[in-house]
């Protein structure tokens, strides 16, 4: 699995932060949108083709609130990984976050390794749950092919035994009709 084929969409008003979270994140090897307010966020995570699978969004928005990107996220792909990132911490904003289930919750000021930790663990986490899917329609597949493979079998063992029987009937009418036969009618031509 390439992490190519994961799409991340930064949602911050500051435009500097976004052009730096864009540079540096993209060079992990996904594919970076961005928003700078709820309602392009919104707009984004409605339209674009696939759901995105990560969002990183700041808390403090025009026109609402991380939390609002977080749902409408949520509400497209229950599988979207959505951190909030904030200069604005509080226990209360981060246990709401998490409980609306967001991934992670970073304070400002970070650094880039610290952002970039969290998306490659983010990166990791939905590459995993790619392969993981992938592998569950293969056994899903193999399953339907056992089965296949049991009702064939089945199959099979009852031709088998229905040859059986018939060779065995086949069997009892020939000893009758030799038993019929006198031993005369058995040598002459």
């Amino acid at each position: 699995m390439t992490d190519a084929a994961i799409r991340v969409l930064i949602v911050d008003d500051d435009e500097d932060m976004r052009a730096t979270l864009t540079d540096f994140i993209s060079r992990l090897g996904v594919t970076v949108s961005t928003a700078g307010t709820v309602a392009e966020a919104q707009w984004a995570l409605r339209t674009d083709g696939s759901p995105f699978e990560l969002v990183l969004t700041d808390l403090k928005l025009p026109g609402g609130s991380g939390m609002d990107v977080l749902r409408a996220a949520r509400d497209r792909s229950a599988g979207t990984l959505v951190t909030i990132i904030t200069g604005y911490a509080s226990l209360d904003t981060a246990i709401e976050a998490i409980r609306f289930g967001a991934y992670d919750y970073i304070t400002k000021p970070f650094t880039l390794d610290e952002i970039g930790v969290q998306v490659r663990n983010m990166i990791a986490r939905v590459s995993l749950s790619k392969e993981n899917a992938q592998l569950s329609l293969r056994l899903q597949e193999l399953c339907r092919q056992v089965d296949s493979l049991r009702n064939e079998r089945h199959t099979a063992l009852r031709l088998q035994e229905e040859i059986r029987q018939e060779l065995q009937d086949y069997g009892r009418k020939l000893d009758l009709i030799l038993a019929a036969l006198s031993p005369h009618d058995l040598t002459t031509p």
